[in-house]
């Protein structure tokens, strides 16, 4: 038997988190909460079958982990794209992560995940 899922409960409990992330990141404040939060983020994704954006999660939290933040990724300098204390790398990403199904959001993740992977090996 499939199991049924809920997917407005899904998607409304991951706005939630997605919402509750961006604060903390914009205080500043790097946790383990955060860590956590992204940990069920990434099962909710797992539930509406996003394999990119679950392996994103992960990626980006390991490397939460380590580093403390998404700066050093090349993606940014590559893509020209502008981070200061408005826009946050981190910021950037979770805006992504609202709306994963649009085609360009999911090719800019898969390119940092890229990115997050050969850092990580290295």
């Amino acid at each position: 038997m499939k199991k049924t899922i809920d997917k407005v409960l899904v998607s409304n409990k991951m706005i939630k988190i997605l919402d509750d992330l961006k604060v903390s990141f914009n205080a500043n404040d790097l946790n383990d909460d955060i860590i956590e939060q992204m940990k069920v983020l990434r099962e909710l994704f797992k539930e509406v079958q996003l394999p990119t954006i679950v392996k994103s999660i992960r990626l980006t939290y390991e490397h939460l982990s380590v580093h403390g933040s998404l700066d050093n990724l090349p993606y940014w300098e590559q893509e020209e794209i502008e981070i200061d204390d408005q826009n946050t790398s981190i910021s950037y990403y979770l805006d992504l992560l609202y709306n994963p199904n649009n085609k360009y959001n999911k090719e800019e993740i898969k390119e940092m995940n890229a990115m997050l992977k050969e850092i990580a090996e290295a």
